[in-house]
C-alpha cells in the first residue's frame, strides 16, 4: 500500500531536469485539457491562453521539486488550473 500511482511521475522528474523532449511532451500531453478547463471557467479564449500558460510555468517550476505519492501530477495541475481561473473571476 505504497503512496498514489502516477503516470506521470517519470515525465515530471524528466522535466525537472529540463529535458527538452519531456517538457514538450509535457505540453503535448496536458496543455489541452488546462486550456479546456479554462476556456469553459472563463469564456474567453485569450485569457483561458494565459491561464493555461501560466499553469503550464508553474508546473516546469514545480518540477525539480515534485516528491512521487502525495498527489497525482495532473491532480495538481488542474488544480492550479482552477486557482488561477477562480482569481481571474474574483478581479472581474
Amino acid at each position: 500500500m505504497g503512496g498514489i500511482v502516477d503516470p506521470d511521475e517519470e515525465l515530471v522528474r524528466r522535466v525537472g531536469q529540463a529535458d527538452p523532449a519531456a517538457i514538450q511532451a509535457m505540453v503535448a500531453r496536458k496543455l489541452p485539457r488546462v486550456l479546456s478547463l479554462a476556456a469553459r471557467m472563463l469564456g474567453d479564449p485569450a485569457e483561458a491562453e494565459d491561464v493555461a500558460q501560466d499553469a503550464m510555468l508553474r508546473a516546469w517550476k514545480q518540477a525539480p521539486s515534485w516528491r512521487p505519492g502525495q498527489a497525482r501530477f495532473d491532480t495538481w495541475l488542474h488544480r492550479v488550473a482552477l486557482n488561477l481561473c477562480y482569481d481571474r473571476l474574483r478581479r472581474r
